[in-house]
């Protein structure tokens, strides 16, 4: 992705802004920043060039999805995403995958130091590792956008679209470019949206002098970051926040990212959230009465049974009663509330007991084996019964049970169509209002849309 050329930039913003009065502060500051920036990557290269190696290589791990921020709302806020936990063996670099292009756009013949992102100090940048991401405290520091003097950095938009790596690597070789392009232009307009609310949030809350408001809100995404990451480390088995970095680094990730992320989330959320609280809850019984009327095909249900299996071989046993009789005990302790897949694993004598005790297949047509189906498709949910075939007994307890037809109209279903019509108002809302700041703000980007 190329970056807009500064003199182009400037001989624009001259024009525009021809004839008005007061300094250009915000792009002037981008304008510098981005003119430092050229002659660092300059130097940069001509390092490389010696070295014969490239700056940074994405890996090829593919990122984890991460859940949502839980915000105690039916809203399901997006959040960031975590790499994988780590392997015994090193990632390999993940080939055909590109950085959004950092090339100079404009020659300068003395490089000029630009502070880091840590406050290290000034420094010139040196040409890492092939497979080595970008650490906090790196120099490389660059402006993408600005909303007046607040600048977006690259690296920021860079995290971004490393958690979606995943997307690149299953592409043909030949789409990967324009995809890139794609999702980094995709994640730089969500960081712009989402510090637009954020500006307009601390400017209303300040302007109704209420600070502690905004403390609060502040103090309580710091808790839900943390709350996260420990989350986070807990799933993936890291005792350290060092191990949970290493990981984090191995796909160019940092925490101090990561917990901006969720943090400045959280407060987006939250404040959209308030913002369109009036209309939400004006959803009532009628709506969603409406709405179910309206929208027949979205409450068909499938004919899908979920259930498990513990089988008990005939042969095993000096009589087929003495296999009946250990079937007809073990079914007995399943149905008083005993852990079915400890059952399957220490008693059963079939491959299930290799699934934990899942049966295989939920619908009619795909169950295995297939004497089985009919009778799992006549119990009801926590059923449990013993069928016998030529070689053994099935104990079966059936844990999930839909018949087919229309979902019935009960509270569950219509908790359901409630916050999916909570959800549309509230999409339409937040795109209104994002809509609205993006006109008055008019932010500058400087990379190629």
């Amino acid at each position: 992705m190329a970056l807009v050329r500064p003199s182009a930039v400037a001989a624009a913003l001259t024009a525009a802004l021809a004839g008005c009065a007061g300094p250009i502060t915000g792009t002037q500051q981008a304008y510098d920043e981005n003119r430092k920036m050229d002659c660092l990557i300059r130097c940069r290269e001509e390092l490389e060039q010696k070295a014969a190696r490239p700056i940074l290589v994405a890996r090829s791990q593919s990122p984890e999805v991460l859940t949502p921020v839980r915000l105690g709302n039916p809203v399901r806020p997006s959040g960031p995403a975590l790499p994988p936990p780590p392997t015994t063996e090193p990632a390999a670099p993940a080939t055909g995958i590109r950085l959004p292009d950092l090339t100079p756009a404009a020659p300068t013949p003395t490089p000029t130091p630009v502070k880091t992102v840590a406050g290290t100090g000034p420094s010139l940048p040196t040409a890492p590792a092939a497979t080595e991401p970008k650490l906090e405290g790196d120099t490389q520091v660059r402006i993408v956008a600005s909303l007046g003097n607040n600048p977006i950095y690259e690296s920021e938009v860079r995290e971004a679209v490393y958690q979606r790596l995943g997307e690149l690597v299953r592409l043909p070789e030949p789409q990967r470019a324009a995809r890139e392009k794609e999702i980094f232009r995709e994640e730089l307009r969500r960081i712009i949206e989402r510090e637009l609310v954020l500006d307009e949030m601390t400017a209303n809350l300040t302007q109704r002098k209420q600070t502690a408001a905004l403390a609060k809100l502040k103090q309580e995404a710091r808790k839900e970051a943390d709350s996260r990451v420990k989350e986070f480390k807990k799933e993936r088995d890291l005792a350290t926040d060092e191990e949970f970095k290493a990981v984090l680094r191995s796909q160019g990730l940092t925490l101090t990212g990561i917990k901006r992320q969720i943090e400045r989330g959280f407060m987006m959320q939250t404040y959209l959230r308030e913002a369109a609280s009036k209309k939400l809850d004006n959803v009532g019984l009628a709506d969603v009465r409406e709405y179910f009327a309206t929208h027949p095909d979205e409450f068909k249900a499938e004919d899908r049974v979920k259930w498990q299996d513990l089988f008990v071989l005939t042969e095993r046993f000096k009589t087929p009663a003495e296999a009946k009789h250990y079937a007809d005990v073990l079914a007995a302790r399943a149905a008083r509330g005993d852990d079915f897949g400890k059952l399957a694993s220490e008693y059963g004598m079939g491959d299930s007991k290799f699934r934990n005790g899942a049966g295989i297949g939920e619908k009619p047509g795909e169950i295995f084996p297939q004497e089985l189906e009919p009778t799992l498709l006549a119990l009801s949910a926590g059923q449990v019964t013993v069928k016998q075939t030529e070689t053994g007994y099935h104990v079966l307890k059936v844990s999930e049970r839909t018949k087919a037809g229309v979902r019935p109209y009960d509270e569950k279903l219509q908790g359901e169509i409630r916050r999916k019509l909570q959800n549309q108002l509230y999409d339409q809302e937040s795109r209104r209002l994002i809509n609205s700041l993006w006109k008055q703000a008019q932010p500058q980007i400087w990379v190629d849309r």
